[in-house]
């Protein structure tokens, strides 16, 4: 990327703040837009940050890169509560913390094979191909968001109201 040591800990530094600025922002909006909703935005906003970061180094923009790493941050910190509250909305209350525990157990499993294979990707393509190939695989999670259902639900459409809703029995 051609930045001073100095340059890339400040995007870090700043990434950081704005991770644990994501998680209480984001569980906000969610509340408000729905959690596949947010999820797909958060999924789509990763992505593009990847490939922003990468094109910010390529053109040696500091500022954009800054802003692309805090994004990238911002994101990165709101997957998690995101998940926190999707497993309890899709999975139900009961055993909640122990589904959440399996979910969250994704975060080891990607910080061990992510580790090993971004190491591969850089060394056969390069930092241009790595980046391109997380913010693909962003994209494409949102994407597969778009599809995300709770299961062992009943489609919305397939919902017959109630035709003697429990209000005009008591009156």
């Amino acid at each position: 990327m051609g930045f001073a040591g100095g340059i890339v800990a400040t995007a870090m530094s700043l990434k950081a703040i704005v991770n644990g600025t994501g998680r209480g922002v984001i569980g906000w909006i969610s509340d408000r837009y729905g959690r596949r909703n947010t999820l797909i935005i958060v999924c789509l906003v990763l992505g593009s940050a990847q490939f922003g970061v990468f094109f910010s180094g390529d053109i040696g923009s500091m500022p954009f890169f800054l802003f692309c790493s805090m994004v990238s941050g911002f994101g990165g910190g709101a997957i998690f509560p995101l998940f926190a509250a999707m497993t309890a909305d899709y999975f139900g209350e009961n055993n909640n913390a122990s589904n959440y525990g399996m979910v969250y157990s994704s975060k080891l499993i990607s910080g061990l094979v992510g580790s090993g294979v971004g190491a591969v990707v850089v060394g056969a393509w390069g930092y241009g191909g790595a980046f391109a190939l997380a913010g693909s695989i962003g994209l494409a999670s949102a994407v597969l968001a778009v599809f995300l259902r709770a299961p062992g639900r009943p489609s919305a459409r397939r919902i017959e109201p109630n035709p003697y809703p429990i209000s005009r029995e008591i009156s």
